[in-house]
């Protein structure tokens, strides 16, 4: 249409968006990456098991365990504590074996401190089996127990043996645990 002078009317015609610019692009994205890991952050934290809970584990275990795989640190967790208060330096007064802690890895490479694991029926069995067969140590079957571990605590900052006359080696936390319900696979 046009006006009586002749020219074009201005009709209000819609306007294509303006792009936005780049640095709000990259604002919205930092928020939205910002929003997710928030979300991870919380949803982590809220679906791990927390003290008190008990959780189903898969120990991968040797019978010569019993002997070789001991801790050391000055602290106790509750009724429970390693074998040694420093490498190599024994507590006066020792854990009796219920209460005396060692480290052991689930199937899935997850380290828990557990007292009087061997202890367990089925496990102290199978101990005592292969003791009373004169079984040489580097012929013993490795084979997996799933027990019910109930989360005690974590104990932090502390040494583990894998062998008895091996080294020692430094641990920054794992949860303590009590076993129960133990099975061999």
């Amino acid at each position: 249409m046009s006006d009586p002078s002749g020219s074009e009317m201005n009709e209000s015609v819609p306007q294509a968006p303006q792009p936005a610019s780049r640095g709000r692009k990259r604002l919205v994205w930092a928020g939205v990456a910002v929003a997710i890991l928030i979300v991870w952050a919380v949803w982590g934290r809220a679906g791990a098991p927390g003290r008190g809970a008990t959780i189903p584990a898969a120990i991968t275990l040797v019978t010569t365990d019993h002997d070789d795989l001991a801790c050391a640190s000055d602290k106790a967790v509750g009724p429970y504590q390693c074998e040694f208060r420093a490498p190599g330096t024994p507590w006066p007064n020792p854990p009796s074996p219920a209460d005396r802690l060692a480290g052991y890895y689930t199937v899935d490479h997850k380290l828990y401190v557990i007292p009087g694991l061997f202890e367990q029926p089925l496990l102290a069995k199978r101990y005592a089996d292969e003791e009373q067969r004169h079984i040489p140590r580097d012929q013993r079957p490795r084979f997996v127990a799933t027990c019910q571990l109930k989360l005690v605590d974590h104990l932090k900052d502390f040494q583990t043996r894998w062998n008895k006359d091996g080294g020692w080696n430094h641990q920054d936390d794992a949860w303590v645990a009590t076993p129960s319900d133990c099975r061999i696979q």
